[in-house]
């Protein structure tokens, strides 16, 4: 304790009074952009929203993961970490409303803020901290999250908090420091399950960087302990796992599910097309993606019919999973070029859009595809600055991310995530653009 009311009284010293005045205003702002999406929710949440409350209401008033409104082979499509988290909210304010949940969700919000800001601050200094802090105020999406019951609002905290800290632990010396990166990473695979890859890679990194200085004893300590914390929030839901599905399946069941739609080569590996699609086959009656009434129909008994019309014999995911590389097979063996495009395209709607009505608009679309293009910018800054730790371990979540959507399913969710760390990114490649610009000749630094 002491030497966190050391860290936060140097804060004036370290970043500058006005600094800390414009960033308790930004937050504010942050505040009162996701203040209205609580009081102003959203009026047709997906799928996900209404799975993920329900889950989050069955863990508190039955102790089970799933209640009467699912079908129990589904309920581990749901990744654990949201739900659980909810649920503790549920003990803590006294019932079951997804109200406290919004209210949350939009103080994680406020969480996200300061952290990348102080992940700015790493990268540049204070103009690339506050234009990132800036974007993730008002960025729309992420407003728009706060309006439903999802899993993305902890994970767009917990993420950009587990880099910084991992690079915070590699300045220090004290072995200790790598449980917080670790937990971190943990609780983010818990919120997404694809982010278990991105853990994976921080501790391959880290590993290889202490072998390279040879650091044998304290490197070892270090991954140890990063290794432990990463597993804890992760391994007593395995072993749950283990004794209610019969088989070992790390955090959640839904990776089939997801290889299924993104092969999906007739609805090119869009949830909603292939959604539509599955429900005509099911009712001759043909309903547009995207639209109300296909938002309405449960998707669970469309891809169970899929399952036990294929693979009956097989668990739900592993059958759907077993399809989806079939699918492969036949899509790409028919038609390679067009299967690449087919992937192309995925890529592409994952990153050239956002959730919400105004992402979908023109002008929302030119805003998010520049917001990644400055992104790309800021990584190539710090590559041209040979700040390579930097530039990897940032560059490492956002690229293996894109590749499990453009083998999976990309919807443009997946990228909610990372424009956690397209902000601060962006903001340096802005700095950098200005500082340039008023001072010609002036070299770019840290």
């Amino acid at each position: 304790m002491t030497a966190l009311r050391q860290w936060f009284r140097s804060l004036p010293a370290r970043h500058g009074r006005r600094t800390l005045i414009a960033l308790a205003l930004i937050a504010a702002l942050g505040l009162v952009c996701r203040a209205v999406a609580v009081v102003h929710p959203v009026a047709d949440p997906a799928d996900d929203s209404h799975a993920y409350y329900a889950l989050s209401k069955a863990l508190y008033e039955e102790g089970s993961y799933g209640g009467p409104e699912f079908h129990s082979e589904a309920t581990s499509d749901w990744s654990p970490g949201a739900p659980w988290l909810y649920a503790g909210l549920f003990v803590v304010t006294g019932g079951p409303r997804e109200g406290s949940i919004r209210i949350l969700e939009a103080l994680m919000g406020v969480g996200t803020i300061l952290i990348v800001f102080f992940l700015g601050w790493r990268l540049g200094g204070r103009w690339p901290a506050l234009l990132g802090a800036v974007g993730v105020a008002i960025y729309p999406p992420f407003i728009h999250s706060v309006g439903e019951v999802m899993s993305e609002p902890p994970a767009m905290l917990s993420l950009p908090a587990a880099i910084l800290a991992f690079l915070w632990a590699w300045d220090g010396k004290n072995p200790w420091r790598w449980l917080v990166p670790g937990f971190l990473f943990g609780a983010t695979a818990m919120f997404r399950p694809e982010y278990t890859l991105v853990a994976g890679a921080f501790v391959v990194f880290a590993a290889v960087r202490w072998a390279w200085r040879r650091e044998w004893a304290f490197g070892a300590t270090a991954i140890g302990l990063m290794l432990v914390a990463l597993l804890l929030p992760i391994i007593p839901w395995t072993i749950r796992n283990i004794v209610v599905l019969d088989r070992l399946v790390p955090i959640s069941t839904g990776g089939g599910k997801a290889l299924y739609v993104g092969t999906f080569y007739p609805a090119d590996g869009e949830y909603q097309r292939v959604k539509a699609i599955l429900y005509e086959r099911e009712t001759d009656e043909s309903l547009p993606p995207n639209s109300q009434a296909l938002n309405e129909v449960d998707p669970t008994p469309l891809f169970n019919h899929v399952w036990k019309s294929r693979y009956p014999e097989l668990e739900r995911d592993s059958a759907l999973g077993k399809i989806g590389k079939e699918n492969f097979s036949k899509y790409f063996g028919e038609d390679p070029l067009g299967y690449l495009g087919m992937t192309a395209r995925k890529i592409g709607r994952m990153w050239s859009s956002g959730v919400g009505e105004f992402m979908a608009t023109a002008p929302g679309r030119v805003i998010q595809i520049a917001l990644v293009l400055l992104g790309i910018a800021g990584l190539v800054l710090l590559g041209f600055a040979r700040r390579w730790w930097e530039t990897l371990c940032l560059a490492a979540p956002i690229v293996l991310v894109t590749v499990v959507g453009a083998i999976t399913l990309a919807a443009p969710r997946r990228n909610e995530i990372l424009m956690t760390l397209i902000f601060p990114l962006a903001g340096l490649a802005l700095s950098s653009a200005a500082a340039a610009l008023s001072s010609p000749g002036r070299k770019w630094s840290h």
